[in-house]
């Protein structure tokens, strides 16, 4: 599982690693996490809170509300990991695929996918590009 959460302005990025969460400049083990949820992201604010709870205490950790819903996504997997105690078998939201994982059948139901997370901001423009003429061969 990788996801990063791009930061914007003065909020930093948020990165979900195979292991760890980094973020602010700290690097919080899977294993130490006791919960991680969306505490605050208000309609108008530019950014939300992702609070993570660790030994005890609450950290709140600021986040892009553009990036929310890539943010949801990286949470879920964060939750499936956990539930399932192995790697998560789902595709980056990055277009990237571990090589692990066999190719989808059906390229253009990936496409499909893949536009939709472009619509909702998930992925740029680019990522959408480059996995698209990964898909058709191009």
């Amino acid at each position: 599982m990788y996801y990063e959460i791009e930061g914007q302005l003065s909020i930093e990025p948020v990165i979900f690693d195979d292991d760890e969460l980094i973020a602010r400049g700290h690097h919080y083990p899977y294993t130490e996490i006791e919960s991680l949820e969306i505490t605050s992201a208000q309609l108008f604010s530019p950014y939300g809170i992702l609070t993570l709870r660790t030994q005890g205490k609450d950290i709140p950790i600021p986040f892009a509300r553009s990036r929310k819903a890539k943010l949801e996504l990286a949470l879920r997997d964060f939750k499936k990991l956990r539930e399932g105690g192995g790697q998560v078998a789902a595709d980056t939201p990055q277009g990237g695929r571990r090589s692990d994982q066999p190719a989808p059948m059906d390229p253009y139901e990936e496409l499909k996918k893949l536009k939709e997370l472009l619509d909702l901001d998930i992925v740029t423009k680019e990522e959408f590009e480059a996995k698209k003429k990964q898909l058709l061969d191009l």
